[in-house]
């Protein structure tokens, strides 16, 4: 079992839904959207979804187009995605990156999924 398999196994068995916290990557800025994750952790949110900033976010609503706007103005770039996987991984939630297909054709499926897995992500979310 991975560790989304346990924390969403502990969920069901404790008759309640999983609480997931969401962020893009690079919002407000790499830094700051590590450290709101990390907060969200400290908070009690049982999984991190890290959104991979798209160009034209259409399904996600005005809110999350806005802030992955921002992020990507801000310069960043699949690196600090990965980067934002590890470093919230690293406080021992299940972390999965949520994206658009095309992100990761562009980034190489291969190398997206060597790399997810070496940044110690749990998982990928496409629509």
């Amino acid at each position: 079992m991975t560790s989304l398999d346990t924390v969403l196994a502990s969920a069901k068995a404790d008759n309640r839904a999983a609480l997931i916290g969401y962020l893009p990557a690079g919002f407000p800025s790499v830094s700051g959207g590590i450290a709101a994750l990390e907060a969200m952790v400290e908070g009690g949110v049982d999984i991190v979804e890290v959104g991979f900033p798209y160009s034209d976010p259409l399904m996600d609503g005005p809110v999350i187009q806005r802030a992955a706007e921002m992020s990507l103005a801000g310069g960043t770039k699949a690196a600090d995605v990965m980067a934002t996987v590890a470093a919230v991984a690293a406080t021992g939630a299940p972390t999965v990156v949520m994206t658009y297909w095309n992100s990761v054709e562009a980034y190489g499926v291969a190398r997206f999924a060597r790399d997810l897995k070496a940044a110690g992500g749990s998982g990928l979310i496409t629509p």
